[in-house]
């Protein structure tokens, strides 16, 4: 099976040129080094192994370090280690499961100290389940909140091993792979589970409650408010040996976004704990078991109703509570913070929606100096609306203009329902 799904690979990131005989390709580890390359005209890094028959190093520049590994015609491994000299950092990188006549990704890595594993078999497995990205991130899509759906921009960003995985496809040239959260590849994750003391079922480490309340939060609100409908996504989700999810099988339906949602915030999951059976091949004094592959069953219920929680009165105010059509509205921003610095505030009023709904009323504020004293103080800033005609108004906190660079941001999905007489 693991040898199937690796011919997937020249798919994936790129053309290869058949053979007649075994030779040996090449994969590349990128690392972003913190230091300089060079210090003193010596080297600031040892490397094991060094250049060798199958191994080379070389530098681009002062920051960046690429270790190449030829593969053999049968399957190979191979553990870097690379230790900064003058402050003790080590790394170490292992790639697993490489073979011969495969075009491999080059990985993208930060110099970050820690034990590192990249589990070829394992990523292909992952990446041969991936919808194209225009499949999922449709780009005639230009609305509020679309940052929250598309939170990685066009870049094709895939979940697996638990963790969120930038990915450049190749075309004529090797494609290359970014884990964005390296952490999620660490050692630790990796770390040999525990031996099975008896046979039983794939475990989620928070179980079953938790793993569907972890769908629910990661699932993309802004991709259920634009599609606006009600329906139950079922099928099952592979829990492989090593406890990751990459195989996700849904039953299909007529909402094929919501389906790659699902697969994409399911990969995400922590590592299980896998099933494990009794290993009948083993001939011992006591009875042994086994990790094996099995899968979960998996139920979704998406709900346009369930995406929306309310602001409290601590954050948001609204006066006068019951308004009328004649009424000016007061909206008052609180928070805690500095007692200085210049800020702005504004509301824009939506279309009426086609199918009678509550109307939108976008609600932006935002420090335009940020404020500089460290008194850390109950503050308040606000505005004065014009009359709204009757109706059911819901008014949602958006990302300011000017601030959408800025690493907070609020959340869209918190509103404030306001019925206007």
């Amino acid at each position: 099976m693991r040898r199937t799904l690796l011919l997937l690979l020249p798919f994936l990131f790129g053309p290869s040129v058949a053979r007649a005989q075994c030779w040996c390709s090449s994969i590349s580890v990128r690392l972003e080094l913190p230091y300089p390359a060079v210090r003193d005209t010596s080297m600031s890094y040892a490397i094991s192994p060094g250049d060798g028959p199958r191994t080379s190093i070389h530098y681009s520049g002062d920051s960046l370090l690429f270790l190449n590994f030829q593969t053999g015609c049968g399957r190979s491994s191979i553990t870097w280690t690379i230790r900064h000299k003058w402050t003790g950092q080590e790394m170490r990188v292992d790639l697993e499961g490489l073979w011969g006549d495969m075009p491999y990704p080059i990985i993208h890595v930060p110099f970050t100290s820690g034990w590192y594993r990249f589990d070829l078999p394992e990523l292909t497995r992952c990446l041969a389940d991936q919808p194209p990205v225009q499949d999922r991130y449709p780009r005639d899509a230009q609305r509020p909140g679309l940052a929250l759906e598309q939170p990685f921009g066009t870049m094709d960003t895939i979940a697996c091993h638990g963790g969120l995985l930038e990915l450049q496809r190749g075309g004529r040239v090797p494609g290359w792979i970014r884990p964005l959260n390296i952490l999620n590849f660490g050692w630790s994750l990796y770390a040999p589970l525990p031996e099975p003391t008896k046979a039983a079922a794939p475990q989620h480490p928070g179980g079953e409650a938790w793993f569907h309340r972890q769908l629910h939060t990661r699932f993309s609100k802004p991709l259920i408010e634009r599609l606006n409908v009600r329906t139950t996504i079922t099928g099952f989700a592979m829990v492989e040996e090593s406890g990751y999810i990459h195989e996700v099988h849904l039953n299909g339906g007529n909402h094929p976004e919501l389906d790659a949602e699902l697969k994409r915030v399911v990969r995400l999951s922590q590592r299980w704990t896998p099933a494990s059976v009794e290993d009948i091949a083993v001939s011992s004094d006591r009875t042994v078991y086994r990790y094996i592959r099995q899968s979960v069953p998996i139920s979704f219920t998406v709900d346009p109703d369930s995406i929306w929680t309310e602001i409290s009165e601590m954050d948001l105010t609204i006066l006068p509570a019951a308004p009328t059509s004649s009424d000016e509205l007061t909206v008052t921003f609180h928070w805690i913070g500095g007692s200085c610095g210049q800020y702005e505030a504004y509301a824009k009023v939506q279309p009426a929606p086609k199918d009678g709904g509550a109307r939108d009323v976008f609600l932006y504020f935002g420090a335009t100096l940020p404020a500089q004293c460290e008194d850390m103080q109950p503050q308040s800033f606000g505005f004065t609306m014009k009359p709204l005609p009757p109706g059911r108004y819901r008014f949602r906190q958006m990302q300011h203009p000017a601030l959408e660079s800025a690493v907070w941001s609020p959340d869209p999905y918190r509103v404030r329902l306001v019925e206007v007489r």
